[in-house]
């Protein structure tokens, strides 16, 4: 019987779940566990580590950026409605609660009272240069200042404007008709029309020969004297209504979000089916998303500052985002989700990312009662978008990340983490100091309380329990062809992976008569990574398809292989 030797390379494999292992192409694979491929190799993701000191609470949302020119920071909020800042490697109190506005003399009209927050709370952020805003969708926008620790918020200032013109940081700017005597306050006059306002998301758009602007939308009022809009405390909606700030300058945030003859802050309605969800900036223009549409913010020819500045229309039904923090820019692309598909965009039309790739099996994994949690994040450093979502297995937070090469236009198989809330972008640390020629990824951890950040692809271990986890590690194929033709069968004799790296790596081969049949495995065998018999001997049944998993355990290693070598006989030909 001649032996045959037939080689597999593992060239761009891409993670491919949503078609028949049959109909896979020689670059994909249809299961797997924590690991990735590279142009030439499939090899195990590298492990996490703990960063910085303890946060207070539990934490909920993480951001990050250049508080100064050479200050890179973490600013994390926990359940209980409170914001840490962190200076060096302690975490410094960045509460509102007694909130300071631009004025010198003028009281607040409705402070800050921290209000906790849960999973599902709908937070965004935007970076002007050194100043962060945030948006946590029940207190008016606040932004935190380069050189200060506590925050500042945009609060209800309408009837201090003649006191104080240009001082006050005017976001409630809403006014009605009192239908009472209430106070000093006369039936017939005006008053302010909201104690509070708040919106869904806000982002900060650089439109071209505008200036900056942050732009907020999907509001929420509550009622404050009673007005011919309703009675005092009454909950007014506006789903589809857009605003935007008069424009301002790097390192700086706009006075006021009031429409006048003089600046170019504007609202609208939004013509999109459901609730504004997010929006995103992309070359020049503005997209603002609903759960189901997409339409466009773009600036326009003007000559006057009392003249409108942008138009709006819809450029897409039926493409949006599925939540807040959905997208993710990408050099010249965006990319996002929603709950058709996964998707990129490059600015006049949008692309399926999933379809007969991962989309079916993504959903399928999603848990449906928790999707607010899912988030975005583009991995500049590894050229990949990575989707944190969690499975049918999560309790609330997101326990497995997906990820997308966009230089290779590869899927990678999901990878576990723990309990990840926002993961942002960040330099590597090293004994709590950012190395600023390196990126890498940094999630808060919840569900845990005075936890730690966790930057990930470092390491051999997860942080998953105390002391750190080993990385299990699952790369399967099934359907693979040893022979020119479906119509032979083969038997496997031995196997030779080309495979680096340290420690054992674990092979279990397997086989069927036809690609509708189950796959018969073999007792799985351990090869030892280092050796001088890279093989492990099988002597399998005869099958037409062999199906392949490698697998690792380590805690001290991680592998790598190229291609697997097989030692095969035909034993039954195309009589």
């Amino acid at each position: 019987m001649a032996i045959n030797i037939v080689k597999t390379p593992f060239t761009k494999m891409s993670f491919t779940p949503d078609i028949p292992s049959a109909a896979l192409t020689a670059e994909e694979y249809n299961n797997g566990l924590n690991v990735e491929s590279d142009l030439r190799s499939i090899k195990t993701v590298q492990g996490e580590k703990y960063i910085l000191s303890s946060i207070p609470g539990d934490q909920i949302f993480n951001t990050a950026g250049f508080r100064t020119t050479a200050n890179y920071q973490f600013v994390v909020a926990n359940t209980g409605g409170d914001w840490y800042a962190v200076q060096g490697n302690i975490w410094v109190d960045a509460n509102i609660a007694n909130v300071k506005c631009q004025t010198v003399s003028i009281t607040p009209t409705a402070n800050y009272t921290p209000v906790p927050y849960t999973v599902d709370t709908p937070i965004t952020d935007a970076w002007n240069g050194e100043i962060l805003f945030i948006n946590d969708s029940i207190h008016a926008p606040m932004y935190l200042l380069p050189t200060e620790t506590q925050f500042r918020l945009y609060d209800v200032a309408y009837a201090d404007q003649a006191a104080a013109p240009g001082n006050v940081y005017v976001w409630n700017y809403d006014v009605a008709t009192s239908t009472a005597n209430v106070g000093n306050i006369k039936v017939g006059d005006t008053v302010q029309a909201y104690s509070s306002l708040s919106a869904g998301f806000m982002r900060l758009y650089a439109a071209p020969n505008v200036g900056s602007i942050l732009v907020a939308g999907n509001f929420t009022g509550v009622l404050a004297n009673t007005t011919t809009l309703g009675n005092t405390g009454d909950v007014i909606n506006y789903p589809t209504q857009l605003r935007w700030s008069q424009s301002f300058g790097l390192n700086s945030g706009p006075i006021t979000w009031a429409p006048t003859v003089t600046n170019i802050a504007n609202q609208l309605e939004v013509p999109v089916r459901g609730p504004l969800v997010d929006g995103f900036p992309h070359n020049g223009n503005f997209y603002i998303c609903s759960y189901w549409d997409t339409c466009v913010l773009s600036p326009i020819a003007y000559q006057s500052t009392a003249a409108p500045v942008f138009g709006l229309k819809i450029i897409n039904i039926g493409r949006g985002l599925l939540n807040e923090n959905c997208w993710a820019n990408a050099d010249d692309v965006v990319y996002g989700l929603d709950a058709r598909d996964i998707w990129v965009f490059n600015g006049g039309s949008f692309q399926s990312l999933g379809n007969q790739r991962v989309k079916d099996w993504f959903y399928g994994q999603l848990n449906q009662n928790h999707y607010s949690a899912v988030h975005m994040v583009n991995n500049t450093g590894k050229n990949q978008i990575e989707i944190y979502y969690p499975n049918q297995d999560s309790t609330g937070y997101c326990n497995r990340m997906l990820s997308y090469r966009y230089d290779l236009n590869i899927w990678n198989a999901p990878r576990e983490v723990a309990n990840a809330i926002h993961a942002v972008e960040s330099p590597a640390w090293t004994l709590n100091v950012p190395n600023l020629v390196t990126r890498t990824i940094v999630y808060g951890r919840g569900g845990l309380q005075n936890s730690r950040l966790v930057e990930k692809d470092t390491g051999t271990i997860f942080v998953s329990n105390i002391g750190g986890s080993p990385i299990l590690s699952l790369f399967e194929r099934n359907n693979i062809g040893l022979t020119d033709s479906y119509s032979k069968k083969v038997q496997v004799h031995r196997i030779l992976p080309e495979v680096n790296g340290t420690g054992n790596i674990d092979i279990t081969i397997g086989g069927a008569d036809s690609v509708g049949a189950p796959v018969v495995y073999k007792p799985t065998q351990t090869m030892t990574i280092s050796t001088t018999n890279p093989y492990v001997q099988i002597d399998q049944n005869d099958a037409r398809t062999i199906s392949i998993k490698l697998e690792g355990n380590s805690a001290v290693g991680v592998w790598e292989t190229t291609a697997v070598n097989w030692q095969v006989s035909v034993v039954e030909d195309l009589r």
